[in-house]
């Protein structure tokens, strides 16, 4: 794919930061944000470009910040920001090793228009932090992961405190015990959307405060919830009207009788189910609890004992055709087979996302109608099919037949070969992520020419024996917004070429490139013949 004159524009900018003494006047607010997320994914806050940043970049009109894993990022860079006179609406700082309270004070004090703030992974920061922030119209607020946060890092006055002086969040995404729920509901009540927060050892007194006070609750992740019942279940269901996006995975209270009956009791606005890992067995109570919510559009079953072909058959004849994404992945007790999915490619005539990793007697042979089918198949956008024994015709019908494809998953599919991938390149140009970890089959080939057709973002490489630096050269060229990639046990690629690709990706691309013996200063040269970079010891 050909760079944008823009992204090569600011890529020459954040190089040369200190020769474009007029940059401030010349640049556009969004070309700054733009330049001050890139400076820091490339860790370019050097101490002695501060003054060009703070000059050019750190100025009153600023609207979003994003800073994410810059150790360069400290309570200074933040306090200069903080000075510049911005009135920030978004706000994202993420594992910033060096920042303390006191940068975060001198960057959030006195930003009342603040609308999103992410605080994530911040390990020397204290609750005191809970006390800088004042942002009436803030509505999403994320505090995850930040050091020693547990039962002690804060207490009930802080955190009722911040909540006064922030009532219009709706979203809220902290990583607290689960006495605070209690606490959260009475603060925030109908303003409060969704909450994820630690439900893990949440009583059924968490969930019968959530269903007094927050009736406009519309999406909520109870996943892992093991001590939550049927009775407070039923009043936050009854309460909870516009619940749309729903979470049951993994909770074992409710998977035996008589406590499974509030399954009955799903809201009728439910557009998202999940009930993953729930240990049902119940086949009648399964069947009825989904086919009687008449707005369900994904639905995620994985790993229910009660989900075999006859139960599969049942719902897919009753809401098949509504529904847009299904999610069958999972090793369950009785385990769905090719019958199973032929009702899945009769009924749900309009899926956009179909998963079907891990299912061991399935070849997808019965899938065959969903990508025969030019207008269905053009739906398709998320794919993952990676069953052992998936059927190799079914595997080339798909890689030429998903226009709109952006995902797909194909890992250990040790019949993927290098003309499959080409063949997806060339017939799904929207395809951002590809995960091919153990199709030991694909080589340079493949993932060269997909560079070149896709803007990639995500890939999964691991395992691929026969790569080597070309992939990585053809990616850094091809593929500047590449956000993350995995390389584990490709042994032919330096850690060299990785270095290269993170230099030439416009944002902060995350690696993993575990290898045994691999030399670290592996030395790369151009050959002059044919003008392609390699390992200096193969020339």
């Amino acid at each position: 794919m050909v760079w944008k004159l823009s992204d090569l524009c600011l890529q020459c900018i954040q190089q040369h930061l200190h020769r474009y003494p007029d940059l401030g006047c010349n640049l556009t607010t969004v070309h700054k944000e733009m330049l001050i997320d890139r400076l820091a994914c490339h860790d370019l806050f050097f101490s002695d470009r501060l003054i060009h940043i703070k000059n050019h970049l750190f100025t009153s009109s600023l609207r979003h910040i994003n800073l994410q894993r810059c150790p360069q990022i400290t309570d200074q860079v933040l306090q200069l920001l903080g000075s510049s006179g911005c009135k920030l609406e978004v706000l994202i700082l993420n594992k910033l090793e060096s920042v303390t309270d006191a940068g975060i004070q001198a960057v959030t004090q006195a930003q009342d228009a603040l609308l999103v703030l992410h605080l994530k992974y911040l390990r020397n920061v204290t609750q005191n932090i809970l006390n800088f922030i004042t942002a009436p119209k803030l509505w999403f607020f994320k505090l995850e992961h930040c050091y020693n946060q547990s039962k002690t890092w804060t207490n009930a006055t802080s955190l009722s405190s911040f909540l006064v002086r922030n009532p219009s969040i709706k979203v809220l995404k902290i990583t607290l015990p689960h006495d605070f729920i209690p606490i959260i509901a009475k603060h925030l009540r109908s303003s409060l959307e969704e909450l994820r927060t630690s439900f893990q050892l949440a009583t059924d007194d968490s969930i019968e405060h959530l269903a007094q006070y927050c009736p406009n609750l519309n999406k909520l992740d109870l996943n892992g919830a093991k001590s939550v019942g049927k009775d407070s279940l039923i009043k936050l269901f009854q309460a909870c009207t516009q619940m749309v996006n729903l979470d049951l995975g993994y909770c074992s209270r409710i998977s035996s009788p008589p406590e499974c009956e509030v399954l009955w009791t799903l809201p009728q606005s439910l557009t998202s189910l999940s009930l993953c890992g729930m240990m049902l067995h119940d086949k009648e109570i399964l069947v009825e609890c989904i086919t009687r919510l008449p707005r369900l559009t994904a639905l995620k079953l994985c790993g229910v004992p009660a989900l075999t072909d006859e139960t599969l058959t049942q719902i897919a004849e009753k809401i098949g055709n509504r529904l847009l994404g299904l999610n069958l992945s999972g090793i369950g007790v009785n385990e769905i087979t090719d019958i199973g999915l032929k009702a899945v490619a009769k009924y749900c005539t309009h899926l956009e996302a179909l998963h079907i990793s891990m299912l061991r007697e399935v070849t997808g042979v019965t899938l065959a109608p969903i990508f025969l089918d030019p207008n269905r198949a053009s739906k398709i956008t998320e794919l993952a099919a990676n069953c052992k024994k998936m059927d190799v015709n079914l595997l080339d019908q798909i890689m030429y037949s998903c226009p709109n494809l952006k995902i797909l998953d194909v890992s250990g599919l040790n019949e993927v070969t290098d003309q499959m991938i080409i063949t997806l390149a060339d017939h799904s140009p929207k395809l951002t992520q590809l995960h091919l970890k153990g199709c030991k089959q694909v080589t340079d080939a493949a993932i060269c020419y997909l560079s070149g057709c896709c803007l990639l973002t995500s890939m999964c490489l691991s395992g691929l024996h026969a790569l080597t630096d070309k992939s990585i050269f053809c990616l850094a060229s091809s593929c500047p917004q590449l956000e993350e990639i995995y390389l584990n046990g490709c042994a032919n690629i330096s850690p060299v070429a990785v270095q290269y690709l993170k230099d030439c990706c416009l944002g902060r691309l995350y690696v993993k490139h575990n290898i045994p013996n691999a030399n670290p200063n592996q030395l790369m040269a151009k050959n002059l013949d044919t003008g392609e970079f390699c390992r200096a010891d193969l020339l």
